[in-house]
């Protein structure tokens, strides 16, 4: 079972955060495309793309991003919105193989040793608790939102999507509803966030 705790941003989770933190939230699955663009809710729900960014000293220091073979039908939908195509799946790991390569990267994130951003936190939270508990996979993940950190501090946008914020930052992403980008994305978010600089 994943354990899954929110913590409450303050100066002693600040600090945290500057010496160092985990995004590994865009994992791209049917459910999110199903939830922001209300399609047809698919059949099987499963993660096709794990993407985490090391951050340190507010650079990013290490990275991991890996294709899943979930051993479902990725759709035209998704395949024309990530470029992810059933193709592209077919020799990649299965869960098993690329949780269990996932959870190496994770290790420290995974025992609550090192905070983890996402932008929307408990859709993504709630969707990895899942697939853990399904996989039956344990751990601890210490959290924090950037949505949620970017409504609170940064006063502009004219939504809180998480592009649009990027948009704001001037944070590039070429590769939008890419695991690792987006991660990386995010992870940019919450360091103007940390350092206040919004602008």
């Amino acid at each position: 079972m994943l354990e899954l705790i929110k913590v409450k941003y303050d100066q002693d989770i600040k600090k945290q955060l500057e010496k160092g933190f985990i995004n590994a939230t865009d994992m791209f699955h049917a459910q999110y495309v199903e939830q922001k663009y209300k399609l047809e809710k698919p059949k099987e729900e499963r993660i096709i793309e794990l993407g985490a960014v090391l951050f340190e000293n507010g650079q990013a220091v290490q990275k991991f991003n890996t294709l899943v073979n979930a051993e479902v039908e990725v759709s035209e939908f998704i395949s024309n919105l990530t470029h992810i195509t059933n193709e592209m799946l077919e020799n990649q790991p299965r869960e098993e193989k690329a949780y269990k390569m996932f959870q190496e990267f994770m290790k420290e994130a995974l025992q609550g040793e090192v905070l983890v951003c996402a932008h929307n936190a408990q859709f993504d939270m709630s969707f990895l608790k899942k697939t853990f508990d399904r996989l039956q996979l344990t751990g601890k993940i210490c959290y924090v939102d950037t949505l949620q950190l970017s409504r609170k501090y940064i006063h502009g946008p004219y939504n809180y999507k998480q592009g649009t914020i990027a948009h704001y930052l001037h944070i590039k992403n070429e590769n939008a509803h890419r695991a690792y980008d987006d991660a990386y994305v995010c992870g940019q978010i919450l360091n103007h966030i940390v350092k206040g600089s919004f602008q």
